[in-house]
């Protein structure tokens, strides 16, 4: 019996198989090997406009999806006049400067940094009226294993 707790306890991993599913499903879009799929989670209430988590750290080759999780219509722009000449030359070259409108529960619009240049994506979603700031910031931290945890 101990044996068999033992062995339970010893297949969970650290994290609860979040780097593992999120490996998954960069694997199921296309991504290259070894690439991870953030998410940004877009919501609100009112005239709020949330996007959960506001900053992401992501490795070029990452995918970062932005999921709509209500009924209301949401936008992703990142801000051409925030961006240094290479990101943005980049997001434009590859059409991803900005989502189309995500209109139901479940849309989403998926951010490929395939060949993407280092450097700070900053970003803005449109809801209803209201407006959530955000970043992706693509690169090798300081602290490479703390960028490889799934956010969602």
């Amino acid at each position: 019996m101990a044996f068999l707790a033992l062995g339970a306890w010893g297949c969970d991993p650290p994290d609860g198989g979040a780097m593992a599913r999120a490996r998954e499903e960069a694997r199921a879009l296309g991504l290259p090997a070894g690439a991870l799929l953030h998410r940004v989670t877009l919501g609100g209430k009112g005239a709020q406009e949330h996007a959960v988590p506001t900053r992401i750290q992501a490795f070029p080759g990452d995918g970062v999806e932005f999921r709509s999780v209500d009924h209301r219509v949401h936008t992703v722009e990142f801000l051409a006049d925030s961006l240094t000449v290479e990101v943005r030359e980049f997001l434009e070259s590859s059409g991803q400067i900005a989502s189309p409108p995500l209109v139901t529960r479940g849309s989403r619009f998926v951010l490929r940094l395939q060949n993407a240049p280092v450097g700070l994506y900053f970003f803005m979603s449109e809801g209803h009226g209201g407006t959530a700031f955000g970043v992706v910031e693509v690169g090798i931290p300081a602290d490479p294993d703390s960028s490889r945890v799934h956010s969602s």
